[in-house]
């Protein structure tokens, strides 16, 4: 027996008995797969409702059913923010971010991004975004993560808030339960690491260091790593 397909609806309200309108790529997609009428889906409007539906009989509307509750959302919303290096090796990173449960992407022109890799970045933001949202979709997620555009370090700090954490070789590795807080941020730089002025300013704002083992991981191997100790698996 298949699982109902996650569906995502941007914007949408969802009210019992009423009909939402699906976007054409993912009507296209459940036709695909076929998925005919009165196949059960779960919708997702990406901002954190879900709802149980049935789709029409022309499959381009689903009628809600019920509302369900969110799920695959951890507790502590982590803030990722993000060196920018070869596109495939972000694009990569904000896939799995988005299963280990990241709640934003900051990408950062950090001193040691190649400037191609970064225009490359701020001209596939959408392409970013979808990446994220299909990952939502496969994870059993509920909430889409933001991803915003590529900015100095001292910028993207400047949109974050909450206990701040940067990805260092060496470092010792967090202790379990060291992170009370319901928000963290964790910086992980591009290839060759942030330059040492980004390091001071990342000590400047209370930057703590935190290991990912004995080995010198790829950006997108780091953000993984790194997410796995904040985030401590408590997706409800």
């Amino acid at each position: 027996m298949r699982l109902p397909p996650r569906v995502l609806v941007p914007g949408a309200r969802f009210t019992a008995g009423e009909a939402v309108t699906l976007p054409e790529a993912e009507a296209r997609h459940l036709e695909v797969s076929r998925f005919g009428p009165g196949a059960e889906v779960v919708l997702l409007d990406g901002a954190g409702s879900r709802a149980g539906a049935h789709l029409s009989s022309d499959g381009r509307k689903a009628v809600v059913c019920e509302l369900l509750p969110a799920r695959g959302e951890p507790l502590r919303r982590v803030t990722v923010l993000l060196g920018v290096g070869e596109l495939s090796r972000v694009e990569w990173a904000v896939e799995k971010g988005t299963e280990c449960g990241a709640a934003r992407f900051v990408l950062v022109a950090a001193a040691r991004s190649q400037r191609a890799h970064v225009a490359a970045a701020a001209s596939k933001l959408e392409r970013l975004r979808r990446i994220a949202a299909e990952a939502v979709k496969q994870c059993d997620r509920t909430v889409v993560p933001e991803i915003l555009v590529p900015s100095p370090l001292a910028a993207g700090l400047g949109l974050c808030g909450g206990p701040l954490f940067v990805a260092r070789p060496g470092a010792p590795r967090l202790v379990p339960g060291a992170v009370p807080d319901l928000t963290a941020v964790v910086a992980v730089g591009p290839e060759g690491g942030f330059d040492p002025d980004e390091e001071h300013l990342l000590d400047e704002a209370g930057a703590v260091p935190i290991g990912l083992g004995g080995r010198i991981l790829r950006l997108e191997t780091a953000v993984i790593a790194a997410l796995v100790q904040l985030i401590d698996d408590d997706a409800r």
